[in-house]
């Protein structure tokens, strides 16, 4: 299967997977509002972002960033199935960040698995802060905003994953 097949097959399972589980766990609707790709010089990253990544032929990292807004409501319906200590409010988000992108990213590669070619996945890592992503030449960056009544969903994803490091940084 050609590269960018890989792609496109990933990109359309995990926007499918997303709207899906927030819907199906949380009772959230997804809709889907805007898309850049291919020639995007630069990504924002902001908020609290959840990232795995796909290995494989697919060779891509995913980057979950949420609206503060969407996070505040997902850890109210969290925090009150869990006692969560005092002060560890922020470990708790991060944790459900992870989480969530952990069951998207994972029951997506039931849909672009070949017998042949395994997926691989890495544990989610969370980056909290806002940065700029500048393509290089051979990098290719996807970027989709996905909406809630809560705020926002953007999934970026940036291949190939070996280019970057656990905090979307390049590699030297």
């Amino acid at each position: 299967m050609p590269k960018k097949k890989w792609v496109s097959d990933a990109v359309t399972s995990i926007l499918a997977r997303t709207r899906s589980y927030f819907e199906a766990e949380f009772g959230i609707a997804v809709s889907e509002v805007g898309e850049h790709e291919g020639k995007v010089e630069t990504l924002t990253i902001h908020g609290l972002t959840a990232i795995i990544g796909l290995g494989g032929p697919v060779s891509l990292l995913v980057a979950f960033s949420f609206a503060p807004g969407l996070v505040d409501a997902l850890y109210e319906r969290m925090a009150a199935e869990v006692d969560v200590p005092p002060g560890e409010e922020a470990v708790y988000r991060g944790y459900l960040a992870a989480d969530i992108v952990n069951i998207i990213v994972g029951n997506c590669t039931a849909d672009f698995q070949q017998r042949d070619y395994p997926i691989s996945l890495t544990p989610p890592m969370i980056v909290e802060c806002a940065k700029n992503i500048h393509r290089m030449k051979n990098a290719m960056f996807i970027s989709r905003s996905l909406q809630t009544k809560f705020g926002f969903i953007d999934v970026n994803l940036l291949g190939p994953s070996e280019l970057f490091d656990k905090d979307l940084n390049y590699l030297e």
